[in-house]
């Protein structure tokens, strides 16, 4: 029986609503965005024990979305209820930029990831290095579309295709925003897909808030040609950025800005209703 995935993504934002509320923390808008993603990643990834304190996939998160990341892994039991409790709270170490974190000797969080552009290249890392020791296991960035606009993702697009790691599965939050705001505004990257395409990457394009099409997406389960199984995955997945909170969705305000207090109880009145569909 498949999960309600619906249920447990907003379950999740209710969390991720309250962590970023405590901490007066930036970024929610990109959190929610993703965290429908995040919440069937995080789910279906092994982390089992492998090499070196590492697990047997390996997840590196959206930059700047750790909070999502921290509920994720709570929930798996992965991380101690402290990572939401204390999570941007002044000295602890639940930060909100996503650090190298370990939990009973093991690296759930393995590379930080608050800096763009830097995601992609430690994947490729991480999955070229389990090709060369022949280890089993899985590689998933999540990356935003602002990441697009660097120069590094596209260089680590080169030598994660030159060297064929099919290991490795790259999801794009593709909401239409960067910080300064819109994309296709500040610096357009369409068209997106052929660009992968052309990187000799397997292309998936899907709603990044059906959480059945994300299934099948990380799963792996559309058709993929016999000349493209070599080939490293990217899943397109088209966002609402702020998803999906009224005043919040599409609105790049929520980018940086601080929600207030009756913005999380109006935020949390709507996740209680769940009126919205996906």
């Amino acid at each position: 029986m498949e999960k309600d995935y619906k249920k447990l993504a907003n379950e999740l934002r209710k969390i991720v609503l309250g962590m970023t509320f405590r901490a007066q923390s930036s970024h929610i808008g990109s959190n929610f965005s993703v965290v429908d993603i995040m919440t069937i990643v995080y789910d279906i990834a092994d982390f089992t024990p492998a090499h070196n304190g590492l697990t047997k996939d390996i997840v590196l998160p959206k930059s700047w979305t750790v909070a999502t990341a921290y509920a994720c892994l709570v929930r798996r039991g992965l991380l101690l209820q402290e990572a939401i409790d204390d999570y941007g709270k002044e000295g602890t170490k639940w930060t909100t930029i996503a650090e190298p974190t370990e939990h009973n000797g093991l690296k759930v969080l393995p590379f930080s990831t608050g800096a763009m552009g830097y995601i992609l290249p430690a994947g490729v890392g991480f999955a070229l290095a389990k090709k060369l020791n022949k280890e089993e296991g899985k590689v998933y960035c999540i990356i935003s579309d602002g990441e697009m606009q660097i120069g590094a993702t596209w260089e680590a697009a080169l030598i994660a295709a030159h060297h064929k790691l099919n290991n490795l599965t790259l999801v794009v939050d593709w909401n239409g925003f960067c910080a300064m705001g819109k994309i296709k505004e500040i610096l357009d990257v369409e068209p997106l897909a052929d660009k992968w395409r052309s990187f000799n990457w397997h292309v998936i394009n899907i709603d990044g808030h059906n959480h059945s099409e994300i299934l099948r997406a990380i799963k792996g389960e559309p058709y993929v040609p016999k000349q493209e199984q070599s080939m490293p995955r990217v899943i397109i997945a088209r966002t609402t950025k702020g998803y999906p909170i009224s005043f919040m969705s599409n609105n790049n305000l929520y980018h940086y800005k601080h929600i207030s207090t009756s913005e999380f109880e109006q935020a949390m009145v709507e996740l209680d209703n769940g009126s919205f569909e996906k």
